[in-house]
């Protein structure tokens, strides 16, 4: 297997962390779809990562990949449980996928660290306050009360928590701090990073990323 991406990228480390969960080998070839935008859009018509090939077949979304490994290798299953079960785990999913990365990849993270520093360009600091004071709070209110005290969303560990831990690493990256206003959230992301898979990765991104790492962001939970 190959996978394409950027390691940096938290769709990219949410299937790195599928793969690593189901033990399968793979090989990462980097790619920055910021910085090589051709070969990026001949791999994907969208010029979007992750991209996956396997044998002759080349599969692309990161949720299209994750049920691509459980179709072919079921065990362990990504989305175990019942039909409703599975429907929460793909709904949490989802909404990780497009409304929580939109504030902590597509803003904090791209704001922070890919332009301000990655790519040496002017910061928006009314995009990051306005994600901060307004839009962010609402998002992680609706997350801490779906969340478990302690354990997984479901009886056992899914690709919802894959996912939530992958887009929320980079809001940490960026200096987001859930403690002490979302203390749930927090604990439940804490269990998720206690898994061995996702320490060694944490170990691994600590080392080569570390000095891009921002400071903690000044938060406060808007009175309602």
């Amino acid at each position: 297997m190959i996978l394409h991406g950027a390691a940096i990228s938290p769709f990219v480390r949410k299937i790195m962390l599928a793969l690593s969960y189901k033990g399968l080998n793979y090989d990462l070839q980097p790619l920055n779809p910021y910085l090589e935008k051709e070969l990026a859009h001949r791999r994907h018509p969208m010029g979007k990562v992750p991209v996956l090939e396997h044998d002759s077949l080349t599969v692309i979304d990161s949720t299209v990949i994750a049920h691509y490994l459980d179709d072919i290798y079921p065990v362990p299953p990504l989305y175990p449980g019942d039909a409703g079960e599975r429907a929460k785990i793909r709904w949490l999913e989802e909404y990780a996928d497009t409304r929580l990365s939109a504030l902590l990849a597509g803003v904090l993270f791209y704001q922070k660290i890919l332009r301000g520093q990655i790519l040496e360009k002017d910061v928006d600091q009314d995009a990051i306050d306005d994600c901060i004071q307004h839009h962010l709070p609402p998002v992680l209110s609706y997350l801490e009360e779906q969340v478990p005290a302690e354990g997984y969303i479901t009886t056992r560990f899914s690709m919802a928590e894959i996912t939530l831990w992958s887009i929320f690493r980079s809001g940490w990256m960026a200096g987001l701090r859930l403690k002490p206003h979302y203390p749930k959230l927090a604990m439940y992301l804490e269990g998720i990073e206690q898994e061995p898979w996702v320490s060694s990765l944490v170990t691994q991104e600590d080392h080569e990323l570390s000095g891009f790492y921002c400071d903690p962001v000044p938060f406060t939970v808007p009175r309602q």
